[in-house]
């Protein structure tokens, strides 16, 4: 097939060229307003741009602050929980029949709840707090070791839930 210069100068083939020209045209400019007006909908302001009924209407919007005097110095004591005769007896007697003390058994004791964790990492005055409850030797020789030789980090493996003492004890020396 070839191209036929004569047919161009025909009204009919003139009208749908234009024709076509006008609907391309016509879904560009849809197409550039659906973007802008997605945009806008998209992306609200949190605040009006100008306000409407005076000052008042940038103040709904802003939340009330309260402010209140606050001392120089600020006494904060840790609330102990207080543990029955019973449930300290319970707490010592694990620590001093087990060489071996697993994390998920001494979360079962009330009174022993976090003391794994302070163990494994080191924390000297946790371990301090829970023997001046407890006034266990094993956590006596732990406080005691810590101070002479602080350490950091984890003593036990990632997923180990175990701390023999005995061994802890040793790398305390």
């Amino acid at each position: 097939m070839e191209f036929d210069k004569n047919r161009l100068k025909e009204p009919g083939m003139v009208r749908v060229l234009l024709g076509a020209l006008a609907l391309g045209c016509a879904v560009l400019i849809g197409f550039v307003a659906g973007l802008r007006v997605g945009d806008r909908i998209g992306s609200k302001p949190d605040r009006p741009e100008t306000p409407s009924a005076g000052p008042s209407a940038w103040t709904d919007t802003i939340p009330e602050i309260v402010v209140t005097a606050v001392p120089d110095t600020v006494a904060v004591e840790p609330k102990t929980p207080s543990f029955s005769k019973q449930q300290i007896a319970q707490g010592v007697e694990y620590l001093a029949s087990h060489n071996r003390w697993n994390r998920d058994e001494m979360e079962k004791i009330p009174v022993l709840e976090g003391l794994w964790d302070a163990i494994d990492h080191y924390r000297t005055d946790d371990i301090r707090r829970y023997n001046d409850l407890l006034v266990s030797t094993p956590l006596t020789s732990i406080v005691e070791g810590l101070e002479q030789n602080p350490k950091q980090g984890y003593y036990a493996a990632k997923g180990d839930k175990n701390i023999t003492l005995s061994t802890y004890i040793k790398r305390l020396r």
